[in-house]
């Protein structure tokens, strides 16, 4: 039955609860860093923590054939071990008895990431193939959604004197409701499962990689550890800025990022070119990231999250996925699984340089990660201009896709 005739609302309901959970994920360890390094036998070695983070990375890192599998296998697998992976994940670091157990939890969370982005991500734009850009996009808009709910939560836990932990089981146990979910839900079929249906005189389709998808797929590293290093390490700028209530960044952040996510993907569709997002977006959070450095006061440090938000986590990753999963629609997961590669890149390298600098540098750390993340917006500037240049070169030869017929013709075939 073909995507078209399905009914996809439950699972798009199940894939977007997900990443709604995702966005708490990504900014719950940080909130509970001196928390969670007392649990594991490193009481006040915040280093030790971001340490654990960086794991995720790793994981990413060995969960990269995620995506060839997931379009050999199906959407449905890959969405079920990220569910299992996570669960190992969260229960894993409640039971952990020292940062060695809760690295090696971390990744498998990374694992875990590699086949979400692998499953649920390119499961929404196989059954729904007309508004690509608009379902990835919106995959950054519950992940911010659940970064704004999570300090709310973390009030609310204080204020009943719940402890921190039924966070990290809750989050477990709602994956692991999700997981079961997923052998039931109807999941449409990968490109190119739909060709192993088609006739064996069928021709083979492989992958031409060029430069545009090479640097595409980098952004999965830019763009990541912009915000990845912001959400890491903002409470201890706003305390070093005078901040009394730093916890508030996050909220201001994830506001921003929520209305930046649907601004963002109403202006696409309305023909905003991605890679002009993409270009202007690193751009402008290097020139406050910079402002940041220099001007070292309470207020400045609130516009920094709110820039942060807008343009430094306002879906560009998403819009990298897309833009790659477009050039591929017969290999649409392992396509996003190279942007999770880099993403898994910055994950383990980024969040360690971070560590590192917090454990050398003293005090003054908080203003060098400000630094070493206005290297990273520079970069994404670079990338987002080769891939514009790409695309029109790409456009003036008439080729939309960078697939191949593999019957010894090198023209690249039309996208689906």
């Amino acid at each position: 039955m073909s995507s078209k005739k399905r009914n996809y609302l439950p699972t798009a309901i199940a894939v977007y609860t997900t990443f709604f959970m995702c966005g708490i994920i990504m900014s719950i360890s940080a909130q509970y860093k001196l928390q969670l390094a007392e649990l594991w036998g490193e009481k006040g070695n915040i280093a030790a923590v971001l340490s654990v983070s960086s794991a995720v990375g790793v994981g990413g890192l060995i969960g990269t054939l995620a995506g060839p599998i997931s379009d050999k296998f199906g959407r449905r697998f890959a969405s079920i071990m990220a569910c299992l992976c996570t669960v190992i994940n969260f229960a894993g670091f409640m039971l952990a008895p020292n940062v060695t157990v809760a690295y090696i939890c971390s990744l498998i969370g990374g694992i875990g990431n590699s086949f979400m982005n692998a499953g649920l991500t390119p499961s929404m734009q196989d059954a729904y193939p007309d508004k690509r850009s608009m379902l990835t996009v919106l995959t950054k808009f519950f992940v911010s959604m659940g970064q704004f709910v999570l300090p709310f939560v973390i009030v609310a836990f204080n204020a009943s004197h719940i402890s921190y932990k039924l966070a990290f089981w809750g989050l477990a146990v709602i994956y692991a409701i999700v997981g079961l979910a997923c052998f039931f839900l109807p999941f449409p079929e990968s490109g190119s499962q739909k060709r192993q249906g088609e006739k064996a005189a069928a021709p083979k389709v492989k992958m031409h990689i060029t430069l545009e998808a090479v640097i595409l797929g980098l952004m999965g590293f830019s763009t990541t550890a912009l915000f990845m290093v912001w959400t890491n390490t903002n409470q201890e700028l706003g305390k070093l800025y005078g901040l009394t209530n730093p916890a508030l960044l996050q909220s201001v952040y994830a506001i921003a990022s929520l209305v930046s996510v649907l601004t963002t993907s109403a202006l696409v569709q309305k023909g905003l070119k991605e890679s002009t997002v993409l270009t202007v977006y690193p751009a402008v959070t290097g020139a406050f990231l910079l402002l940041t450095y220099f001007i070292q006061t309470g207020p400045m440090v609130y516009a920094m999250a709110a820039v942060m938000g807008w343009f430094g986590a306002g879906g560009t990753m998403q819009l990298a996925v897309s833009l790659l999963a477009g050039l591929y629609p017969a290999h649409k997961a392992t396509a996003i699984s190279i942007v999770g590669l880099g993403n898994a890149l910055s994950n383990w390298l980024i969040i360690r340089l971070c560590g590192t600098i917090t454990a050398t540098a003293g005090t003054n750390a908080p203003r060098v990660i400000l630094l070493m993340n206005f290297v990273i917006a520079v970069i994404g500037v670079v990338f987002g201009l080769i891939v514009t240049a790409s695309q029109k070169s790409r456009a003036k030869k008439g080729i939309t896709s960078l697939e191949e017929v593999d019957n010894g013709v090198d023209d690249a075939v039309a996208a689906e």
